[in-house]
């Protein structure tokens, strides 16, 4: 759902929701939810700047039969709260700067049946430049950090692109991510370093 408040700002909203159920009983079942709100900035006047807001409500019970990559049972419970926020202001026509800054309150369980839900706390912080650097081509590069409090951990790297506008509505890329975590907070896995492909829309 999208609702346009003034020429400036826009109202978003998300709800992804599924349940699993299995004649096998309660232990095989699941659900999953996503609701997401927030506020995107599009400046009519000056539109160098952009910005989204957003707070996300996510809960996952994976059922017991869902596997991941490694072929492992997905057995851990998510629940979280992620606030972020996103901009991106264009110093000229080739040069544009950027950021995100996003934090998580979660919790997990590694326990179906008897679940006990830890801390699992997160902030990220990408800052972000691109370079349109020759026509129908960008480049761009972000610097990543990852900060785990209850972890007591952090992680760090840089991430780099190359996207070809197809034409005024699309365009694909292909980059290297040097680090192994995801800027998607709901993302507990750290498998996510190597070669990309991304395809962006925009209307």
């Amino acid at each position: 759902l999208k609702y346009q408040i003034n020429p400036d700002w826009r109202f978003i909203s998300k709800l992804n929701y599924s349940q699993s159920k299995s004649t096998l009983g309660e232990f095989y079942d699941g659900t999953y939810t996503e609701a997401v709100a927030g506020y995107g900035y599009r400046p009519v006047a000056n539109d160098r700047l952009n910005m989204l807001m957003k707070d996300t409500y996510f809960y996952n019970l994976p059922s017991s039969g869902q596997v991941t990559i490694a072929n492992t049972a997905a057995a851990f419970i998510q629940k979280s709260h992620i606030f972020s926020v996103d901009a991106i202001y264009d110093l000229t026509r080739s040069w544009s700067i950027g950021g995100k800054y996003a934090h998580k309150l979660g919790q997990v369980s590694q326990d179906r049946i008897n679940p006990v839900f830890f801390d699992s706390r997160a902030n990220l912080y990408i800052a972000r430049m691109d370079w349109h650097f020759v026509h129908k081509w960008d480049m761009m590069f972000e610097g990543r950090l990852l900060s785990l409090p209850d972890a007591q951990d952090s992680r760090s790297g840089v991430l780099v692109g190359i996207y070809r506008h197809m034409d005024s509505y699309f365009k694909l890329g292909a980059g290297y991510n040097f680090t192994n975590f995801s800027d998607d907070l709901t993302d507990l896995s750290y498998n996510h370093h190597g070669v990309f492909i991304n395809l962006i829309g925009k209307i």
